[in-house]
């Protein structure tokens, strides 16, 4: 099978996780590599997620790995399935970086995701109004042709939250800045928090507001967000956002990192219920 220079977010955790497991049991790239008559430099492809695996030789790797149980070997081998699917964002490949592909891959794959966004809504829960705001960056006239390709990204990427197969779930803490800075003027922000606390609503997402009062917290004004895959993977990613790129970490001691700074926050915003008054009391003032 040939190499894919741009492999999808799913192939590679497929990949990290054959890794992992082979690792578990004290074997090296020979050991699978003789298990599927191939040389080492195949098993470190499928490893990497630049090769697919067909279910055959994965099953191979799965008894090497003492992988018996049944559920769980199918588990497995509906991750290799998925990760072979052609995702809609793949027409896209000449016109977005690769770290935002990444990013789309991950909340189309993931399924579950918890973050902190200090001073912008979250791409996932803003309005389309408020994203030609933020996209726009104040600019006055309508988008760049990259600048709208961008924003109708952003909206398909929503779907994410409502599909009707396993819709992602979020937790996200948002700041109070979030709230009150007026991107796209006073009647976009109404309708940008109202949107919120519709969204809000859903089984499916968990959304609390850090308020000003809070002084110093940890972890500082930085956004980040933590993905998590459904079994069989283990496998947790955060993504560092900025202005020109996206940083994604994997280590187990990053993950822990930003895992504690979560629960840290969590712990110190306001609960649900005070969130969603925080936020009818901004609509209020912006509505005087």
């Amino acid at each position: 099978m040939p190499d894919d220079p741009k492999p999808t977010v799913r192939r590679r955790v497929l990949g990290t996780n054959l890794r992992r497991l082979r690792e578990a049991h004290g074997l090296h790239l020979e050991d699978a590599a003789r298990v599927l008559s191939c040389n080492i430099s195949k098993v470190s492809r499928i490893e990497s997620g630049r090769s697919p695996i067909r279910p055959l030789d994965l099953k191979a790797l799965l008894d090497l790995y003492q992988v018996r149980d049944l559920n769980t070997r199918e588990g497995w081998l509906s991750l290799a399935r998925e990760s072979k699917k052609q995702r809609w964002w793949r027409v896209l490949e000449d016109r977005l970086p690769q770290d935002f592909l990444d990013l789309i891959g991950l909340e189309e794959d993931t399924s579950y995701c918890r973050g902190f966004q200090p001073g912008v809504i979250d791409g996932l829960f803003q309005t389309k109004e408020y994203a030609e705001a933020v996209i726009g960056g104040g600019s006055p006239g309508p988008l760049g042709s990259d600048e709208q390709t961008k924003l109708d990204v952003r909206l398909e990427r929503q779907k994410a939250l409502t599909r009707a197969e396993n819709p992602i779930e979020v937790w996200m803490i948002l700041g109070e800045a979030a709230l009150r800075q007026r991107m796209g003027g006073p009647a976009v922000m109404r309708a940008q928090l109202s949107h919120l606390i519709d969204l809000a609503q859903l089984p499916n997402v968990t959304l609390q507001v850090l308020p000003f009062s809070v002084g110093a917290y940890r972890g500082g004004p930085f956004p980040f967000k933590v993905y998590r895959f459904p079994e069989p993977s283990d496998m947790q990613v955060v993504l560092l956002e900025n202005h020109v790129s996206h940083t994604y970490l994997e280590d187990p001691s990053d993950i822990g990192f930003y895992a504690d700074i979560f629960n840290h926050l969590r712990a110190t915003a306001l609960g649900e219920l005070k969130s969603k008054a925080l936020i009818e009391g901004i609509i209020r003032e912006a509505s005087a």
